[in-house]
């Protein structure tokens, strides 16, 4: 499988969450609270990794003009991390978040990446990145790096004998995906229709196009299905994971964790259906915490029980 962790922050966040009671537009607005975090997806599956006692290491393009701000925060959780600094600012969202638990959020925009920095990536990965090392890539792509330079990344991955992991904005064509051969791939139904460049508009149709992924050498294909669940479709076989309602206090990163649930049990030598619980219950019990925080343990285990697993080849024809 893997034996070593590395989380890629390419467009990295400082997400600052205000708390205030409403919203009064046009006037001065009081807050109650308030609280800053080093984000961004990729930094989100390191974080959730080392609470629960994985190491990973994070390499993260930051900005230099607020590089402090952003390493601060990694400092205190003591993540294990390596910056190449870029010129400008890393973005840095706000989210409002209301009374009622209504949250508005202001995404800003964030550096432009030099090639110079790539060729540093590169060569910082291949030192770092061995046989039985997982490079996870998330997060949406930053000014300056194209759909085809992140394909250099990932093939620079793949010749050091690594493994790659998708979850990303990029559009690869399918002929890309065979060249990088992902270890998995996390798209939403919106971002798998992108890759087929068709509606898939039932699970049959959805299932048949994974089935088809992984002759282009996709190992795991995790689809976020919102209230539906994970469509996982693998050597294993085909599985729906259906999770319980919750009251949705913050969506925001529900998403990555679900990621770091799956990588954190199959490098803990978990079963298939045991990793998919768990990447369902990590997902889910993310969203009864404020902004971007990691899910609870106590959350979590209680979700997990709640959780329904279904092996779905019978049902496909």
């Amino acid at each position: 499988m893997f034996d070593r962790i590395i989380t890629l922050s390419l467009n990295p966040a400082i997400d600052a969450t205000l708390w205030v009671e409403k919203v009064r537009q046009g006037a001065d607005n009081g807050v109650q609270g308030e609280k800053y975090e080093s984000a961004g997806k990729a930094m989100n599956v390191s974080r959730a990794l080392r609470i629960y006692g994985v190491d990973s290491l994070a390499v993260v393009l930051a900005g230099d003009r607020n590089r402090e701000r952003y390493e601060e925060p990694l400092k205190d959780e003591g993540i294990h991390y390596t910056i190449i600094p870029v010129e400008g600012y890393t973005r840095e969202n706000i989210s409002v978040v209301q009374g009622d638990h209504s949250v508005t959020r202001f995404l800003r925009e964030g550096f432009s990446v030099p090639y110079e920095a790539v060729e540093e990536l590169i060569e910082l990965l291949g030192r770092e990145v061995a046989p039985g090392t997982l490079v996870v890539i998330s997060g949406t792509l930053p000014a300056g790096i194209s759909d085809k330079l992140l394909k250099k990344i990932c093939l620079a991955i793949r010749q050091a004998g690594g493994r790659v992991a998708l979850d990303t904005s990029a559009r690869f064509s399918l002929e890309d995906m065979a060249e990088i051969a992902p270890w998995m791939i996390k798209p939403n139904r919106g971002e798998l229709e992108a890759l087929a460049h068709r509606e898939l508009p039932d699970i049959p149709e959805q299932v048949r196009f994974c089935q088809e992924l992984r002759r282009y050498g996709v190992e795991h294909c995790l689809v976020s299905m919102g209230d539906s669940g994970i469509l996982y479709t693998g050597e294993e076989g085909v599985y729906q994971v259906m999770v319980p309602d919750v009251k949705v206090i913050s969506a925001v990163g529900s998403g990555d964790y679900c990621l770091a649930g799956f990588v954190l049990s199959q490098f803990t030598g978990k079963t298939l259906v045991q990793s998919l619980k768990t990447a369902a219950s990590f997902g889910t019990a993310a969203c009864l915490t404020e902004g971007t925080s990691p899910p609870t343990f106590i959350a979590t285990a209680n979700i997990l029980q709640q959780v329904c697993c279904e092996r779905l080849e019978g049902i496909l024809s």
